[in-house]
């Protein structure tokens, strides 16, 4: 039976964080209503860890911060936890990241619609945002999007020996470094 809108169960923000800091699993939340996460795959925790490391020594290099799944990030309309998220403004909260240049999220078989649909148009909209990867480990595949100079976003696919590119750190790197 289809969940109605009626039957959810609604918390504000405040009383989501203040629940999530002290739960024993994490859960996401999006117009006030929280989503259990579902644990994650070996590839999906090799390929988010993998990522982390390859952004990580550049992040630092340039006094940024590259941090894994357990820092949530503030959009306009939910607190989502992305797989990899790098920042370069001096945080100004320990848990919440409001000011994300780059974003990826490893897919999943059962939050593959999200990823690719409302968390892009979510993250996209974080004006210091500048790259989103979804990250597609079981067909090493990217879709990466990036925001030019003018605003606009454009998304592509890469793989293989294409280059792909976290603009706020300067770095490019091939596709097969980080999916193989």
């Amino acid at each position: 039976m289809a969940m109605r809108e009626e039957d959810l169960w609604r918390v504000s923000r405040d009383v989501y964080f203040e629940g999530e800091r002290v739960a024993a699993t994490k859960s996401e939340w999006v117009d006030g209503v929280v989503y259990s996460m579902a644990g994650a795959t070996r590839l999906h925790g090799v390929t988010s860890a993998r990522i982390l490391r390859l952004v990580g020594d550049a992040a630092d290099a340039l006094g940024c911060t590259a941090t894994s799944a357990d820092l949530l990030v503030a959009t306009e309309h939910a607190m989502y936890y992305p797989d990899v998220v790098v920042s370069c403004h001096p945080p100004d909260h320990d848990y919440i990241e409001r000011n994300p240049c780059f974003l990826a999220e490893v897919l999943s078989p059962s939050t593959q619609r999200q990823d690719r649909f409302e968390k892009r148009e979510a993250y996209c909209a974080i004006e210091s945002m500048r790259d989103y990867w979804i990250v597609d480990a079981t067909n090493k595949v990217i879709e990466a999007w990036h925001r030019g100079e003018d605003g606009v976003w454009d998304g592509r696919h890469y793989n293989g020996a294409s280059l792909i590119h976290v603009t706020c750190l300067g770095l490019s790197m091939p596709v097969s470094s980080v999916v193989f």
